[in-house]
């Protein structure tokens, strides 16, 4: 053997976990060393980096919008110096067509053109006292919900002329809603002439304006506009269409560092004047590579990463070949095990846990080839002969209906058409031929239970016939249960037992119920008869005779509704049987309603 073999060999021989500490000290390390000065020098220049940026982003973004405030200021400034519009704001109009007279004339372009000049602005307005105004368009008499609003308790009872304010008002999208709104309000009391009416200027800012600002630095940041009251009123990761009460949230005074604690937000005032004290806009950095600094370290990454990888590599290369080859070996004979193909493996299996798992399957392929036609077969075989067990089980339960009833009706017939002369007698022989065309009929093991009904009431019509007076029974079927499928005669063996049982040594007026419901998952049939009933002690036994396998010869009629129904449901039906003696019996039949198939649109054969 030569030396490429021997090396070969005596790794196979050596244990996995060896392997992988050989691995783990060939790799981890140079890798770990690489990770730790990586992250050292980019933290360090991306820091710096994002500091610097975060600093001229906000201070850009922040300029910007100061520069959409101040000229909003100056249009304010400008409009309340406007004498003609304050002294018609001013005048009390005689009645509304002089007033929409110096509206059509003066007041209608009147404001409109700053709006129409400068985008940002969202609407610009003027409200006041004055009651011989006519709201509407840009000009609104001030009601009780204005002076409950928020922008006017600030305007009103502030001693400065201008304020930047924010608040929630009615979305005129949506009534029924709250919208965030950013607005520069402006006292108009420059002539002290004028001044019969307050009057307040509003010029309401576009939020998608502001938001379209804030997306310019995304790249670098997440920026949030703070008001007076340390309220968010606007963030450039958050929605503002259909603002709620949620908009405006609590934001902490101190700033708050980001998720490595090495970057810090940068909160930056929006100016000196008096109407932007206490707003600030908030920069919190986005957490991104960091491309021209890494361009640097990469270089210093790529020679360092050469010389580390260089020995892990041939370590890795000699320890593959010790397993590879057994690993496909074995990944091939294991594929073979899905099309039953249990090959053994012919190779040098070695020492280590490779060799092992290779000798274990080995092993099993051999048990498995010794088995698979003893206990495989042998378990198919025997589920063969329990399924003819139990269908032959059926077919025997299913031949013990007891035909009684058919006799004593016949019987029955006999002696009516005698003594009434054939005249009463045409229903009981039609349903007496339905019953017999039914038994001939039915192939199905299971029936609907509109097919089991329509079956028992026919004979309990034979039996009314036969009893006269003294017999009556009543029917009471939920509708919705007349598609489900139960084995048939089950209710009906339980009727005929009543009859037979229950009611033949009855003097008095002879009763039987049949109800069929449905009580949460379960399906309940009942029957339920006025007859001698039975003590304590009967009960008893009957019970023990149901549920044991002896056959005794005794209530055929009873045994074969509970195995039958055993069979089809699994053990999962249940027949309870109670009696008071000549007050009631009852035999409860629940079966659970999954275990029952419901037939959709199935054909009732009469």
């Amino acid at each position: 053997m030569n030396v490429k073999w021997k090396t070969s060999a005596l790794m196979d021989d050596i244990p996995l976990r060896y392997k992988f500490l050989i691995i783990l000290l060939g790799v981890l390390i140079p890798i770990i060393s690489i990770n730790t000065l990586f992250y050292l020098q980019t933290s360090k220049n991306a820091e710096t980096r994002e500091q610097e940026n975060l600093q001229i982003s906000v201070e850009r973004a922040g300029y910007d919008f100061m520069q959409m405030v101040n000229e909003c200021v100056a249009i304010g400034n400008t409009v309340a110096a406007d004498r003609t519009l304050n002294e018609m704001l001013d005048y009390n109009y005689a009645d509304y067509d002089e007033y929409y007279e110096n509206y059509d004339n003066v007041l209608r372009d009147r404001l409109r053109q700053y709006s129409n000049l400068h985008s940002y602005i969202l609407w610009l307005g003027v409200y006041t006292t004055n009651p011989t105004i006519q709201s509407g368009n840009s000009y609104f008499v001030l009601q009780d919900s204005d002076k409950n609003s928020e922008w006017y308790q600030k305007i009103a009872g502030s001693k400065e002329k201008v304020l930047l304010t924010s608040y929630l008002d009615t979305n005129p999208m949506y009534p029924n809603q709250k919208k965030v709104y950013i607005s520069i309000i402006r006292k108009m009391d420059n002539y002290p002439g004028l001044l019969k009416h307050t009057k307040y200027l509003r010029i309401d800012l576009r939020l998608d304006s502001l938001k379209e600002l804030f997306a310019k630095e995304r790249d670098y940041m997440t920026l949030k506009l703070i008001d007076d009251k340390k309220r968010i009123v606007l963030a450039s990761d958050q929605s503002h269409d259909d603002a709620g009460d949620s908009q405006l949230l609590s934001l902490p005074v101190e700033s708050r560092a980001s998720g490595d604690g090495a970057i810090k937000d940068i909160i930056r005032p929006l100016g000196p004047a008096n109407y932007t004290q206490g707003w600030n806009l908030v920069g919190t950095p986005e957490r991104k590579d960091i491309s021209g600094e890494l361009r640097h370290i990469l270089r210093f990454i790529l020679i360092l990463a050469l010389i580390t990888t260089l020995i892990p590599a041939i370590l890795f290369v000699v320890i593959l070949r010790s397993y590879n080859l057994r690993v496909k070996q074995l990944y091939k004979h294991m594929k073979l095990v899905n099309y039953e193909r249990f090959e053994t493996i012919h190779m040098y299996e070695g020492k280590d846990e490779i060799g092992g798992l290779l000798r274990s399957f080995n092993m099993m392929t051999e048990k498995i080839r010794n088995l698979i036609n003893d206990v495989y077969k042998l378990e198919i075989q025997k589920k063969d002969l329990e399924l003819e067990r139990v269908r032959a089980e059926l077919n025997y339960l299913q031949s013990q209906v007891d035909p009684h009833f058919l006799f004593n009706t016949l019987n029955a017939v006999l002696v009516i058409c005698k003594k009434y002369k054939y005249e009463q007698v045409t229903d009981i022989i039609r349903n007496l031929a339905q019953i017999l065309r039914r038994l001939l009929s039915w192939k199905d093991d299971l029936v609907t239970i509109e097919e089991e009904v329509m079956f028992i009431e026919m004979y309990l019509q034979i039996e009314k016939f036969r009893f006269q007076d003294r017999f009556s029974y009543e029917l009471d079927v939920d509708p919705g249960l007349m598609k489900y499928r139960i084995p048939k005669m089950s209710i009906q063996a339980l009727v005929e037992n009543s009859c037979k049982h229950g009611l033949q040594s009855v003097k008095g007026a002879r009763l039987i119920r049949i109800g069929i419901h449905r009580s949460y998952e379960d399906l309940i049939i009942t029957v339920e008869d006025n007859g001698i009933g039975m003590n304590k002690d009967k009960l008893d036994w009957i019970n023990r005779n149901l549920h044991s396998d002896d056959d005794t010869g005794k209530n055929i009629g009873l045994r074969n509704v509970y195995k039958r129904l055993k069979v089809y449901y699994d053990g999962q039906a249940k027949l309870v049987i109670e009696s008071d003696p000549y007050v009631r019996t009852a035999i409860v039949i629940q079966i659970p309603l999954n275990q029952v198939q419901a037939q959709a649109g199935g054909e009732i054969h009469v």
